[in-house]
């Protein structure tokens, strides 16, 4: 349609039409994007002032009730009134509903705070901060109950909040529970409670922790298990150890060779690539120290360990280890060869065997080797205690002090072999006793 204007007077309406509709626009999104500066001050004056230029604006009554809320001179009834008007404006907005339960909690309203709460939810059912926010007003109104059900529908659809939903669960129950009905299937989830365990290492928590992993087929990442793993075996849990070794290696979690996990002693040839953690040999860094492998061993291609000491070598050295399962009573030996090539020190170099994570357990030791020799046997008999479980071989070279001369030299490592012996009747019969209750533990 085309509106003809042939005339003055209807042209000079309709241009003055135009005029007052324009000013009134003007005029409106001039008071908006004033509001919306005053707002973004933040301060209490500034959003009052900006609630007169729009009304009925429900964000800057949130923003309003927050000033209230969270400053030092704010008021605990102006942020309810704040926040209620915002609420009313905007029903549909879950976290004015959450502020507004924060403000009631504050002014002391705990049915009302709670009431906001559940709206909340309704409005957002599925947004993490309405649970997150649910499950802390539980846990501070000691309502254990309701604080599981919210951290077990937080982290069915946020699993980051693992690292922070669990620790605040664990206060009110207990972690192995936790773990078995609110941790999900997820890697990010599992990273974040593995660390935390291996922070606690209590045996019900790292076994409802493997239990969980096996039934979600969701191992931790490389870094995490290893930790975990390493946990274990330096508190001396055998068993679970044995066990986190042994389903890792079989489901391609763990890069070792699936076929040996029977050996006594794994990789105790020095064959496969060393993975430094676990169940293999393990060797930590020194400065002073070169470790590596090659295969001058006792027989021509045979593989060893050799660690070469610079000339200002003085500081102790048992770097190289390697962890493993005994039962408690038993007896075992261990064999190995040993080559050292001027090893200048008069305490020489050797193989120890210790228990992890049990008390009262004595040590083994081969006979030192000094100088510079060819391949030697060594041999220790070690006998587990009643409550070790594991036990660690660890090839040695003492310090010297600063008077002595370095403690260089060259010491290799080949064909290690590790063979239960009989068992210990008398520690045998000691440990059935204290598993019954009866009799001391050493």
């Amino acid at each position: 349609m085309e509106l003809v204007l042939e005339r003055w007077p209807s042209r000079i309406l309709a241009a003055a039409f135009l005029v007052a509709a324009t000013v009134a626009l003007s005029l409106e999104l001039w008071k908006h994007f004033h509001a919306e500066r005053l707002a973004q001050e933040g301060t209490v004056s500034s959003l009052e002032h900006a609630l007169q230029l729009e009304p009925r604006n429900a964000e800057i009554y949130w923003r309003l009730g927050r000033a209230e809320l969270f400053s030092e001179s704010g008021s605990p009834a102006a942020a309810v009134a704040a926040l209620d008007e915002a609420t009313r404006l905007d029903p549909h907005s879950g976290t004015y509903w959450v502020e507004l339960s924060q403000a009631r909690e504050n002014a002391g309203d705990v049915s009302g705070a709670e009431s906001a709460l559940d709206t909340a939810r309704a409005a957002e059912p599925r947004t993490p901060l309405m649970l997150w926010q649910s499950m802390s007003f539980a846990l501070r109104n000691n309502q254990a109950g309701r604080a599981l059900e919210f951290g077990h529908d937080l982290l069915a659809v946020a699993p980051p909040y693992a690292s922070r939903v669990i620790p605040q669960l664990s206060e009110v129950a207990d972690l192995s529970t936790l773990i078995e009905t609110v941790l999900p299937a997820d890697r990010t989830a599992i990273d974040d409670v593995t660390a935390y365990v291996c922070n606690r290492m209590e045996p019900k928590s790292t076994a409802a922790l493997w239990n969980r992993v096996m039934a979600t087929g969701i191992s931790p990442s490389g870094f995490y298990l290893q930790r975990f793993l390493d946990a274990l075996i330096a508190q001396g849990d055998g068993e679970l150890a044995g066990r986190v070794w042994s389903d890792s290696v079989r489901r391609g979690w763990i890069g070792a060779d699936p076929e040996d996990l029977a050996e006594p002693l794994y990789n105790s040839d020095f064959r496969r690539p060393m993975l430094g953690f676990g169940f293999d040999w393990k060797v930590v860094p020194q400065p002073e120290t070169s470790v590596y492998v090659n295969d001058e061993g006792p027989l021509p291609g045979e593989t060893c360990l050799c660690a070469d000491f610079g000339d200002r070598s003085r500081a102790n050295f048992y770097h190289i280890s390697h962890p493993v399962i005994v039962e408690p009573g038993d007896r075992y030996l261990l064999t190995a060869k040993i080559r050292v090539r001027h090893l200048a020190t008069r305490t020489g170099a050797f193989l120890s065997v210790s228990g992890l994570g049990a008390t009262g357990q004595e040590s083994a030791m081969t006979d030192r080797v000094v100088g510079s020799t060819g391949w030697e046997d060594v041999s220790a008999e070690f006998a587990a205690g009643p409550h070790t479980h594991l036990a660690q071989v660890a090839l040695e070279r003492p310090g010297v002090a600063a008077d002595q001369p370095p403690a260089s030299g060259q010491l290799c490592l080949a064909a290690v072999h590790w063979q239960r012996l009989q068992k210990d009747p008398l520690a045998g019969a000691e440990s059935a006793r204290t598993k019954s209750g009866k009799g001391t533990a050493r």
